[in-house]
């Protein structure tokens, strides 16, 4: 095999290593007040497989389970409850009438890890409340660590059921995710609309493009049997 042959041969191998596997894409941090805010692009549907947005029963549902904290509605934390703007039925700047999952340390987080066999490739959450620096977290079915990183200047200091600070974490890798994690640096957490489904993904390579590579390919080796 020549120079050009394994040049060419090296930029079709390259190609189709992207085409297989696609790297973690974030999505995010962006306001958040109801489900319409669910950036575009981020499921195959437009929607969720599973959304919890704790307004029933005590825990979370879906096949998950989460590291640490748990659900607070009417009775709890009243005055200072921040829930998603739109849950209450309303987006009037306050989620005090809704309901969240909280921790109480928010330096430790909290970790929501799908346990089916089938494991979403779309995973997200919602960051409603807490102090400092934001890190958000994704582990793949392996538990290694897909995708990691800190954000500062999100929360607005008020622990009284604000809205406009809320924003939406999400990951999405077409080799599935087991896991998201989310902190704050100081304070208690508050998070909500847990969710997850299929990622949306981009149209792969029809064959005619597959067969114009593989051709393009052909036609190198010619010409440099031709020079040789």
């Amino acid at each position: 095999m020549n120079k050009i042959q394994f040049t060419a041969l090296m930029a079709l191998s390259a190609f189709v290593g992207t085409s297989a596997m696609a790297a973690p894409v974030l999505f995010g941090p962006s306001s958040y007040l109801s489900d319409a805010d669910i950036p575009a692009g981020f499921y195959q549907s437009g929607a969720p497989a599973f959304l919890d947005n704790f307004e029933d029963g005590p825990g979370i549902g879906g096949g998950l389970t989460a590291s640490a904290g748990s659900r607070i509605g009417v009775g709890l934390f009243d005055g200072a409850r921040d829930s998603v703007d739109g849950d209450d039925g309303a987006i009037d700047g306050s989620g005090l009438a809704g309901s969240s999952w909280f921790s109480g340390a928010g330096d430790s987080g909290v970790q929501f890890t799908y346990t089916g066999s089938d494991l979403p490739t779309a995973f997200g959450l919602v960051w409603t409340d807490g102090s400092g620096s934001i890190t958000f977290k994704a582990f793949d079915g392996s538990d290694t660590l897909l995708f990691s990183q800190t954000f500062s200047g999100i929360p607005d200091g008020s622990s009284s059921g604000t809205t406009a600070e809320d924003r939406f974490f999400g990951l999405t890798f077409d080799g599935g995710i087991k896991s998201i994690f989310i902190s704050n640096s100081s304070g208690g957490i508050e998070v909500d609309h847990v969710q997850y489904g299929a990622m949306f993904a981009a149209p792969v390579p029809e064959p005619d493009t597959w067969a114009l590579l593989i051709a393009g390919l052909g036609l190198l080796g010619v010409a440099a049997r031709r020079r040789g």
